[in-house]
């Protein structure tokens, strides 16, 4: 699959270039990485899986390998489109929701060294952009219909796709990896242009040398701060990461002892969804401004909501509320 490698001198390859999706290289501002570049399509993606209302229990396989030629049994026309992707060290394996929703299994190329996943996420956002239009023409639906939904480095594949295709709808964003992308242009990470509307949820953004995996700076529409949005109630105390770590980017025992927080922004998003309880926030200066009672309205406006239902609200901006330690997580 591979077409073309060009070499630099004393730099290994600065650019290649992949069948139907096209070619990266490591200049500005893809700096982040440290010269990784995203493997092909192949060697990063396990499986792409289509589940409608038709075939909650059994997922319809989607050849990413010949995006223009795809015809599914089971799309379901009119119905809304989810795109659900996993962060590092994750899986996509399991349905989600009752629409056409195809979950991004994409284990190959989020189980390597961190820098090099952080790579793989433009092969990833490639592939799926790709085939989201390939769908619009073949199903003939819009693009504001399709919700991409990504947690930690499959957040940021999510902007990677924004940056694709115009117009598209929304953007979850759950805790959106931070390393090697909070620092960095908004070329290479989730940011509010890569959507119509882009939600953001954060809960692991303490500094990376304590073992914050998530990213501190608001990136969206609106962004949600669970307690304070670094270290959730319940949670491990965070263990710090150590320097041989920091320069190798080679920390998957570290994250896997430490993810807790990192994952609970997922596990907010979706009880958003399954319970009735609402996830009131408020909109606030600071975590301590709120915490000291100084932020307890919205004014005229009803208070956002964070998960699912954010999009209903038409506030903008930084939002706090605390939860609890344990599912169920939404306070009454």
């Amino acid at each position: 699959m591979l077409s073309l490698v060009a070499t630099g001198f004393f730099l290994g390859p600065s650019n290649v270039c992949y069948d139907n999706i096209g070619c990266f290289n490591n200049s500005r501002p893809f700096t982040n990485t440290f010269g990784a570049l995203p493997k092909s399509p192949a060697s990063v993606i396990e499986n792409l899986t289509l589940f409608t209302r038709n075939n909650i229990n059994k997922g319809e396989l989607i050849d990413f390998n010949n995006p223009y030629d795809i015809d599914l049994a089971y799309w379901s026309s009119g119905s809304p489109i989810k795109v659900v992707i996993h962060g590092y060290m994750s899986t996509g394996q399991e349905p989600w929701g009752d629409f056409n929703v195809i979950t991004v299994d994409w284990r190959l190329g989020s189980h390597d060294l961190y820098k090099k996943s952080a790579a793989n996420t433009r092969t990833v956002g490639a592939v799926i952009a790709t085939i989201l239009q390939s769908l619009q023409q073949t199903y003939d639906f819009s693009m504001e219909d399709v919700h991409i939904i990504g947690h930690s480095l499959g957040a940021q594949t999510a902007g990677h796709i924004g940056s694709r295709i115009k117009r598209l709808g929304r953007i979850t964003g759950l805790d959106p990896a931070g390393p090697l992308f909070e620092k960095y242009d908004t070329a290479v990470k989730l940011d509010r242009d890569d959507a119509i509307f882009v939600d953001v949820i954060h809960s692991d953004a303490l500094p990376f040398e304590d073992a914050g995996f998530g990213t501190r700076i608001s990136c969206g529409d609106i962004d949600f701060y669970p307690n304070g949005g670094g270290h959730q109630p319940g949670c491990p105390s965070p263990v710090k990461v150590g320097i041989e770590q920091l320069l190798s980017m080679d920390f998957k025992d570290a994250f896997l002892s430490v993810s807790c927080s990192h994952d609970r922004a997922y596990y907010y998003f979706v009880e958003s969804i399954n319970t009735k309880c609402k996830f009131v926030s408020y909109p606030c200066g600071s975590y301590k401004d709120f915490m000291t009672g100084k932020c307890t309205s919205c004014g005229n406006k009803p208070c956002p909501t964070m998960g699912y239902e954010s999009n209903i609200s038409s506030a903008r901006g930084d939002f706090y509320l605390q939860t609890n330690s344990k599912s169920p997580f939404c306070r009454k």
